[in-house]
């Protein structure tokens, strides 16, 4: 069968892309199209080290991993194909080749959209100048003379189960060990989605088994000696990894049977002619990063990433840009071990500790050292702020058209047959609309809600829009002359800007201290 669209081959692409970014020159080529699958559009991708001039073929050959299996796509669709890689500042810089219709916006969305289906995260793109025929004969010529210094692009990579009769090579005590730590770093992973509003993608059980039989393969690669040490640090790595919404969602992808994200081999030996593999989580090569003890520092940041975390996902109206380690930092120094075997169960004590004061907010605060003088001020009054400052423009209007009024009345307009509904509707008009998005504003109570805060500036918006294609606001205006000039339009233009400045300028405020 040819390559399968899944999240493990997403993972693959964006590793091959990401390698990109380790030495000037090495470049990855791509193809983009659309097929249908059950009665749905759906963005394909395909990404490879070399041969740009076969993709579009392969690409259409391709079928489709979803939750009822492996699936043939109808409709294949060549939108484009071309050069990409990524630059020191992490966006993929990419040259679209000729043939293909599709411009680079419709490239980029839907390459960004493949890969979110695929739950993976892809990095920002943009566009250089289009490729030549010399430009596609250099890249093959250069490709052919990188390819070693890529990350393979080919389906055929070993899976992340163990091999047979690996599990049995297993003391006992570290068969439970792997038991144990394989449903820890689950529960942990699921619990820190769920305090922190991310997606669950995974349940208890199958994430579990997924994760001890990364644990067994590891383990049978690694020298009876070392077994012990190695479990500690990787796992301990891993729960360092979490901490990372990315990483968390990637690792609780989970298919019908449990395989390996990304897996691949590592040539690198362990002294006895055994090949080690590597185990990927988000480009993350964790078992490379496992040979090294967890410090100190790390955890303190961990547990840091995990509160603050917390308290953006709870909104908390607090400058979270003053926030500090130092409390945890005294937490992680009291409790350390000099030697790195007692490391993992501190940090999962530690851990254990930190995620009790999660949900608590008077708690959660203290973790971060934050204090009543780091508090956003009281939203509701803010609101009311902005609020008398619409009146006053408002009122102002009126009694510029009472004023404009009085003097057209002097020609007895009324009895000519004219009428002041127009008008009268206009400014009732104006002020419901205002008068409701404020009442829903102050709803919000504690209020730090960005959504509505948006929704508010985008009524605003309108209502300016409104006004300025709104005929009798032209009439008003404009006046014959022997009136003279009035600014009843102009008031309430500048009202309704006020108050769109001024939630901009709460928002960002809000925006800027959660961040």
């Amino acid at each position: 069968m040819s390559q399968v669209h899944s999240s493990q081959m997403a993972q693959r692409f964006l590793s091959v892309i990401r390698s990109t970014q380790a030495k000037e020159g090495l470049e990855f080529c791509f193809a983009v199209g659309t097929i249908v699958i059950a009665g749905e559009k759906k963005p394909v991708v395909l990404v490879r080290k070399k041969g740009l001039t076969s993709m579009r073929r392969a690409l259409e050959d391709m079928h489709y991993k979803t939750a009822k299996g492996v699936q043939e796509p109808d409709d294949f669709k060549f939108l484009r194909s071309g050069t990409g890689r990524m630059n020191k500042e992490g966006i993929i810089v990419v040259r679209l080749a000729k043939g293909g219709m599709a411009k680079f916006m419709a490239v980029k969305t839907n390459m960004r959209r493949y890969f979110k289906d695929l739950r993976v995260s892809l990095p920002d793109l943009q566009e250089d100048e289009l490729l030549n025929e010399e430009d596609l004969n250099r890249f093959e010529i250069a490709a052919q003379a990188n390819a070693d210094e890529l990350p393979s692009d080919n389906q055929e990579v070993a899976e992340a189960n163990p091999e047979e009769g690996a599990e049995e090579a297993l003391p006992e005590g570290l068969k439970e060990a792997v038991a144990i730590s394989a449903e820890a770093i689950a529960s942990h992973s699921i619990r820190i989605s769920r305090q922190t509003g991310s997606l669950q993608t995974a349940e208890l059980g199958p994430l579990t088994n997924k994760i001890a039989d990364w644990l067994k393969a590891m383990l049978a690669a690694t020298p009876l000696e070392e077994q012990e040490d190695a479990l500690h640090n990787f796992t301990c790595r891993l729960l360092l990894m979490l901490a990372y919404d990315d990483h968390r969602r990637n690792l609780q992808y989970v298919d019908e049977a449990p395989d390996g994200d990304a897996v691949k081999t590592d040539s690198s030996g362990v002294g006895d002619g055994v090949e080690r593999e590597a185990f990927m989580i988000g480009g993350v090569d964790l078992d490379h990063v496992g040979r090294h003890p967890v410090e100190k520092g790390e955890v303190v940041e961990t547990l840091f990433r995990m509160t603050k975390a917390a308290a953006q996902a709870g909104r908390l109206p607090y400058h979270l840009e003053n926030s500090s380690s130092d409390r945890l930092t005294m937490m992680v120094s009291s409790q350390w071990p000099s030697q790195s075997a007692g490391r993992r169960e501190v940090f999962e004590r530690l851990m254990a500790v930190v995620e009790q004061r999660l949900g608590n907010d008077d708690q959660l605060i203290a973790l971060l050292g934050l204090s009543k003088s780091d508090k956003l001020e009281d939203f509701d009054a803010i609101v009311r702020t902005i609020e008398n400052k619409w009146q006053a423009d408002l009122d102002a209007a009126l009694v510029h058209w009472e004023e404009t009024k009085s003097k057209i009345e002097t020609y007895n307009e009324e009895a000519r047959g004219g009428t002041w509904e127009p008008v009268v509707e206009l400014f009732q008009e104006i002020n419901d609309v205002v008068s409701d998005e404020f009442a829903d504003l102050v709803e919000q109570g504690g209020g730090v809600n960005f959504d509505v805060i948006e929704r508010a500036e985008a009524v605003f918006e309108a209502l300016l829009q409104h006004l300025g294609e709104n005929d009798v606001v032209q009439l008003l205006d404009n006046p014959p002359a022997v009136f003279g000039p009035n600014s009843i339009g102009k008031t309430l233009r500048e009202g309704l800007s006020t108050v769109g400045g001024e939630l901009n300028r709460v928002r960002t405020s809000l925006v800027a201290a959660n961040a």
